[in-house]
């Protein structure tokens, strides 16, 4: 099965409902199945063969979508590459992954191609003096594209979101999306009365993963370019949009805007998913006040092909009318995933002991891209090592204590930036915070806490750090504050931590 027959059959069932709806332009199902005709013959018509690397270099758009579906139907490889890096991040891109066309809409994207002899054509949107998309679609044979490759082939290379090293294009099949696809449908009732409302980029995972979950569903995929609470709002009016997924990040400014939004525009929107960085139950129980909304967390990564942890509604019901405090959990596992939590011996901890969290799932990635040593760094025995540390309540609840990048070491201590960062979350008068390691005479490192203050709020360092004495253990505890204007984030609402470190010395 491959990832754009679920399109052909959505042509031919419901080929003239929406397909997608973003700014420029809305699709009907039969719309999106004939343009992406076209923009395969095109490209075969160009001599690209099956398994090339064509670049995405796109904002959230229907071309964007238009791209997916012509390039998996002529068997090439989507490399989903964010619009908003520069020139010299894109090159790096565009040469580890021995990309042959970039369809783009930024200066940053062509300049970054005409650098590269190994790209032979560049098609744009919206950049005047160079060969459209649009061009390039209506140039194509309008006829009906056979049938090609199967499950297994690559469909994308996903480069993932580290600011430092080499480059790591995780190669993704088709078999492997439609598997995370069948894993998180299997655990979450996604409505199928509405649009799912989407502003996280397509150029990640996470966000072309609905990509495949709309096109499964059959239900319409609401593209916006950037989060704006009152717009949202607007959009699940106008709309009637039932689903949305958001980023950490988006939920802190939709709760900051509720006293001036008009919540009667959101009666139709049924339920929110999130993930992507941690978050606190203060947070998440003014959302679930503020809207009558059903709420989920997934937990996943990049390499492990989507979700394979879920905090479903019922849990979040469950532990919200429990008055829970603590850190929110990233759920247990999906259906068709298995994850564990091993010490450094290899033997499995008992709960509420951390440990390397490790995952076997079917949707879990083929390796990186030339890169063997490094996929056999994380690929081992059939069980995927990120260095994720976690821990497992009794309940099988799991909690991430924080990335590997993310130890800060004190003393003897090992401190998970995640779980502080979750406590200062959760202070009145924070809008953002982060914590890194600093020198420390006595102790190696210590906790220093970067807090981004709410609007209006006049938070001091006393305030925080008495906060933080209340709820965490000594060790734990940030011992200087810094207030900062602004926390660096990705697209995925994650701390860049290699960022936070560079702009401290």
């Amino acid at each position: 099965m491959r990832i754009e027959n679920l399109l052909r059959q959505n042509a031919v069932r419901r080929g003239d409902r929406l397909a997608v709806i973003s700014d420029e332009r809305q699709l009907t199902w039969a719309e999106l199945d004939h343009e992406s005709d076209r923009l395969a013959n095109a490209l075969a018509a160009l001599g690209f063969r099956a398994q090339e690397r064509v670049a995405l270099v796109l904002a959230n758009s229907h071309p964007m979508v238009i791209s997916f579906y012509g390039l998996w139907k002529i068997n090439l490889v989507a490399v989903g590459i964010n619009p908003r890096m520069t020139a010299p991040e894109i090159t790096r891109i565009l040469a580890h992954s021995g990309a042959a066309a970039v369809i783009c809409d930024t200066p940053a994207a062509v300049e970054a191609a005409a650098a590269l002899p190994s790209v032979r054509a560049v098609f744009t949107v919206g950049i005047d003096g160079h060969p459209t998309l649009a061009e390039l679609i209506a140039s194509g044979d309008p006829a009906g594209t056979p049938e090609t490759g199967d499950g297994g082939d690559l469909r994308s290379l996903r480069y993932t979101s580290g600011t430092t090293g080499s480059p790591k294009g995780c190669m993704a099949t088709h078999d492997q999306q439609l598997a995370h696809t069948a894993n998180y449908l299997s655990e979450i009732d996604v409505p199928r009365g509405g649009p799912t409302w989407l502003s996280v980029p397509l150029s990640l995972g996470v966000g072309a993963s609905y990509v495949t979950t709309t096109a499964y569903l059959g239900v319409p995929l609401l593209l916006r370019r950037r989060f704006d609470p009152a717009a949202f709002l607007k959009d699940i009016a106008e709309y009637g949009v039932e689903h949305a997924f958001l980023v950490p990040t988006m939920l802190v400014d939709l709760v900051r805007a509720l006293p001036d939004l008009d919540l009667s525009q959101a009666q139709r929107l049924k339920m929110i998913g999130y993930g992507g960085a941690s978050v606190s139950w203060s947070l998440i129980r003014s959302v679930a006040e503020a809207l009558d909304v059903e709420l989920y967390h997934a937990f996943g990564a990049t390499e492990a092909g989507g979700f394979t942890a879920l905090l479903t509604p019922d849990d979040h019901r469950n532990f919200l009318a429990a008055g829970a405090t603590s850190l929110v959990s990233v759920g247990r596992p999906a259906a068709y995933a298995e994850v564990k939590i091993f010490d450094g011996q290899d033997h499995e901890v008992p709960v509420r002991e951390t440990g390397e969290m490790r995952i076997k799932a079917p949707s879990v990635f083929s390796g990186y891209w030339s890169q063997p040593e490094l996929t056999r760094q994380v690929l081992q025995d059939g069980w995927l090592r990120l260095g994720d540390i976690a821990w497992r309540d009794e309940r099988g609840y799991i909690y991430l204590a924080d990335r590997a990048q993310g130890v800060i070491r004190s003393g003897a201590q090992n401190v998970y930036a995640g779980e502080v960062e979750a406590v200062l979350q959760a202070c009145p008068g924070v809008a953002r915070a982060a914590v890194i390691g600093v020198p420390d005479e006595r102790f190696g490192e210590s906790v220093k806490a970067l807090v981004q203050r709410a609007p209006g709020a006049d938070l001091t360092e006393e305030q925080v750090l008495g906060y933080c004495a209340e709820r965490l253990a000594g060790y734990k505890r940030p011992r200087e504050v810094e207030f900062v204007a602004d926390l660096p984030v990705d697209e995925g609402g994650k701390i860049r931590r290699a960022e936070l470190k560079e702009s401290m010395r």
